[in-house]
């Protein structure tokens, strides 16, 4: 199989990551990304307690479902089982 070129600015890739709003002041929330809470910039996206968004930089990107939330959690968690297993 022939390995694809890669352009300049295209080989690596950033992840946004699903955390659940735990509290809201002003334009920033606390968000629990699986144990570990950090304060996101929220002024982009409307959200109340308990929903969870997509994180990119410190800035929520998305709101999601609870359930889709959830999904990504669960997927990054077992990519991090399996990476800490080779």
């Amino acid at each position: 199989m022939q390995d694809l070129p890669v352009r300049k600015g295209f080989g690596e890739m950033c992840v946004a990551y699903p955390g659940k709003v735990l509290s809201i002041t002003a334009q920033h929330a606390k968000v629990d990304f699986t144990g570990n809470i950090v304060d996101v910039n929220i002024s982009m996206v409307p959200v109340t307690v308990g929903d969870y968004v997509l994180v990119h930089a410190g800035m929520a990107i998305q709101k999601v479902d609870r359930d889709e939330g959830k999904a990504w959690q669960d997927l990054f968690k077992e990519i991090q089982e399996e990476a800490g297993k080779q």
